[in-house]
């Protein structure tokens, strides 16, 4: 499986001649969505789902009740998940974990409805939250930046998940020199970090 970062939380993963799109945004690249087979949406937040691209493409979503809501327009191509289910999409197994999404202000309590998408039990996206998978994953993907984003959580989060490497996402917001200091937080000889431009690839074994 090939995991191609793309700009803040959109990756794509490629897999036997299919392609799945997890959290494609308006930030996202007009590459990300070539020939997606699939998409996995984390949460409503625009940053997370670019609604009016999504909706031009003619393949299933799978996400949470929330976004289902703002995407009536495709019918049934829309698939509603929650947290403990189990499903496969354009060919990969997914596994989902959680329900909300982190808290930004105590006074605004939870923003929305979040659920983190484990694939091929081997690269898993929290979304916006630190919820972790119930088994051991090959990649994990850390968030590292945000409105909702602390740096303690986010260690605990990324030492916590067993894992064989972190790939830091959600990053858009990070100027090059908080970019750079990310592996002094994360990096590890048991989980290396790999600190992915928009376009690197790595292989998941």
């Amino acid at each position: 499986m090939k995991l191609t970062k793309f700009a803040h939380a959109c990756v794509r993963l490629e897999k036997d001649g299919k392609v799945l799109l997890v959290d494609p945004g308006t930030f996202s690249e007009a590459a990300a969505f070539e020939r997606a087979d699939a998409i996995l949406v984390t949460h409503e937040h625009q940053d997370h789902l670019d609604i009016e691209r999504v909706q031009a493409l003619d393949v299933p979503v799978y996400t949470n009740a929330g976004v289902a809501a703002q995407l009536t327009e495709l019918g049934d191509r829309v698939h509603v998940i929650a947290g403990g289910q189990s499903f496969e999409a354009a060919g990969f197994s997914v596994s989902a974990f959680g329900k909300d999404h982190a808290i930004i202000l105590p006074e605004w309590g939870v923003p929305c409805e979040n659920i983190g998408f484990l694939i091929d039990d081997a690269v898993y996206h929290p979304g916006d939250s630190f919820t972790q998978p119930d088994r051991a994953v090959h990649t994990n993907l850390v968030p590292i930046s945000g409105p909702w984003f602390s740096l303690p959580p986010a260690v605990d989060y990324a030492r916590s998940v067993k894992s064989e490497q972190l790939v830091g996402i959600h990053d858009a917001l990070l100027s090059q020199i908080g970019l750079s200091m990310m592996p002094r937080f994360l990096n590890s000889d048991e989980r290396p970090y790999k600190a992915l431009a928009p376009g690197d690839t790595l292989d998941i074994n």
